[in-house]
């Protein structure tokens, strides 16, 4: 087994499989009392240089605490849709990486292989996640959506997109050459 066989696609897909256990963890989802209570936590802090009170320290602490509980990742949403989104996410991680394991081990596959079926896994989770962007959990007059989910969904665009390109190699690779005929 040598990594040398991976080709420059390849490897972004399998980078883009670690990237996404990476993006979960970001913030996806917010609330409208969550932003004030973090841009409240953020003024509280004083200049540098100016002495701290006790009360802007009180007042710190506590709309972190409440900035905290109202934001999630993709790991602390509690809906069934985030839920078949979390596992989507981590199959389609684990299949980025297998299917690099896969390419350095030289072997072959009949049909569209690892890397169609890592295509067909990302593309499958970029359209929940999409769901969820538009479909914003809770009411979505409080409910914001972070940086986290629209960059999962970049990843998985990348991830997608990598994948038909190594399939498009491997199909290219497998390709009889064409005889030439004699001149």
């Amino acid at each position: 087994m040598t990594f040398e066989r991976l080709r420059l696609s390849d490897w972004v897909v399998f980078v883009a499989a670690l990237a996404l256990l990476f993006t979960t963890s970001t913030i996806w989802y917010s609330t409208k009392g969550g932003d004030e209570a973090r841009r409240v936590q953020q003024e509280a802090q004083p200049e540098e240089g100016q002495p701290t009170g006790q009360s802007e320290a009180e007042v710190e602490s506590e709309a972190g605490a409440l900035a905290d509980n109202a934001e999630k990742t993709a790991w602390e949403a509690d809906g069934t849709i985030d839920r078949i989104i979390l596992v989507s996410i981590l199959a389609t991680s684990v299949l980025g990486v297998l299917a690099g394991f896969w390419r350095a081990s030289g072997r072959t596959a009949r049909g569209p292989g690892p890397y169609g079926l890592c295509g067909l896994m990302a593309w499958v989770s970029a359209l929940l996640v999409l769901y969820r962007i538009i479909q914003e959990p809770g009411l979505d007059e409080l409910t914001v959506i972070k940086f986290g989910a629209p960059l999962t969904l970049a990843v998985l665009g990348v991830y997608a997109f990598a994948a038909a390109a190594s399939l498009r190699d491997r199909e290219a690779a497998e390709e009889p050459a064409a005889p030439t005929e004699p001149a």
